[in-house]
């Protein structure tokens, strides 16, 4: 058998030999590494302990496998990688922003539990350090911006697309970027390739019509 008939002839049992490791989480690159992220929330009594990075943690249990965060119930999470019987997390606003691996029990995925449409992506998105996204439409496309500080100018252009139901791909080449659109939450990931104002764009951002609709809702109730 030739060389090359015998590589290809190997390859699927090489691949099959292959173990599977455990995915990478943390905080440094998790918009860049994490796939299919998801906001949710903590469920249940007690706080969580994360787990770190350490090699077989997540198999069996060892002496200093916690990260030492704690996240509290109810807190508000970005849910990504799944191995054993945990999440990679990062926990969000107003909570500190730490990443671990939580116990699959003790998360739940809300993000696609609310109805939305075209209107929904339209607006503008606020995300950590100040950072503000601006969504406008012409027809059926999207023109999605980073906005600078101030907002007093039309700010980056990250791309242009037609949304496929909640998901948007969008960016030139090198940068790739990926945004999901989860109820009043729009989640951005990246290939980490992207500078956008010399920094990824990857994170999650919060609907400012939603939290705005939210204040009149409140106010209305406060004055009954």
């Amino acid at each position: 058998m030739k060389k090359g008939l015998l590589v290809l002839a190997l390859c699927p049992f090489a691949a099959l030999a292959t173990e599977p490791r455990q995915p990478a989480c943390n905080a440094a690159d998790f918009f860049q590494t994490q796939p299919d992220l998801t906001v949710g929330r903590v469920v249940d009594a007690g706080n969580v302990a994360l787990v770190g990075e350490r090699a077989g943690c997540l198999d069996t249990p060892l002496d200093g496998c916690r990260s030492g965060d704690e996240v509290e119930p109810g807190s508000s999470l970005v849910i990504g990688s799944r191995w054993n019987d945990y999440y990679c997390v990062q926990v969000l606003p107003p909570g500190k922003a730490v990443v671990g691996w939580a116990p699959e029990q003790r998360v739940m995925k809300t993000g696609h539990m609310a109805d939305t449409d075209f209107s929904s992506w339209l607006g503008q998105w606020d995300g950590s350090a100040g950072r503000v996204l601006e969504i406008q439409a012409e027809g059926d496309t999207l023109h999605l911006r980073m906005l600078p500080a101030g907002g007093k100018s039309k700010g980056t252009l990250i791309g242009s697309a037609e949304p496929m139901g909640d998901e948007l791909f969008l960016g030139e080449e090198p940068c790739a970027v990926r945004a999901s659109l989860q109820g009043s939450k729009l989640v951005l990931t990246d290939n980490g390739q992207c500078a956008i104002g010399g920094a990824s764009p990857g994170g999650v951002y919060s609907s400012r019509a939603a939290a705005q609709r939210m204040e009149r809702l409140f106010e209305g109730v406060g004055d009954r």
